[in-house]
């Protein structure tokens, strides 16, 4: 018997770092919901007054006390290697993908920071199929087909994750039709507004975001 068909969830909510964004202007509790921290994103979780459902990492960016207070609040902790050959958060989805059933998973942080982390997430969301936000950024990939996109931020772009057929853009401040929007195309970043998106073939990545405020 497959073990991704053991327990069914409506939402997992998976936290990993860099820990740059606002937990509790993000998260808000759903019924059904599944917790999950990743490494740094598991002290997100501490002042949470529910437990934590799962636990994944090397824990070594972890302060050893908080690691203990970590430990007492987590249903299940699994301990990776420093040395491996995915990243904690690859490991997460892989372990998720293959032990629950599941409707969406949402990625919370995982954006900022090294640049070369936040290109091995996106590559995460071709397979894996998951939104991921911070306090700036909203972004999930849509397969064909036809779409209404209310954008809660400034600026919503999209990009070819595979070459896009037959793209129609209608409600937004620019407007398309019938464009073949290609992987190496850049000419939907910085739209407006909300709208309706649609194509024929493909696969396109929805990017929501806003311009960070500066201090000083």
């Amino acid at each position: 018997m497959s073990l991704r068909h053991l327990k069914m969830f409506d939402k997992v909510k998976i936290f990993t770092g860099p820990n740059d964004y606002h937990f509790k202007q993000l998260y808000f509790e759903e019924v059904n919901e599944f917790i999950v921290g990743v490494d740094s994103g598991l002290e997100y979780l501490l002042n949470l007054e529910k437990p934590i459902d799962l636990a994944v990492g090397d824990f070594d960016s972890i302060d050893p006390e908080k690691l203990k207070k970590i430990e007492s609040k987590c249903k299940q902790i699994i301990r990776l290697k420093e040395r491996k050959n995915k990243t904690d958060l690859a490991y997460t989805l892989d372990y998720i993908y293959n032990h629950f059933d599941y409707d969406k998973i949402e990625v919370y942080g995982g954006i900022s920071g090294r640049v070369d982390h936040f290109i091995a997430n996106l590559n995460l969301m071709k397979k894996y199929r998951f939104s991921i936000k911070d306090d700036h950024h909203y972004m999930y990939i849509l397969d064909k087909g036809k779409y209404h996109i209310d954008n809660f931020k400034n600026y919503i772009s999209f990009f070819a994750v595979e070459d896009v057929y037959g793209l129609q853009l209608k409600g937004f401040k620019y407007s398309l039709d019938n464009y073949f929007l290609s992987t190496s195309d850049s000419l939907s970043v910085s739209n407006e507004g909300s709208g309706d998106v649609s194509f024929t073939k493909g696969k396109l990545l929805v990017i929501m975001s806003e311009d960070q405020k500066r201090g000083g």
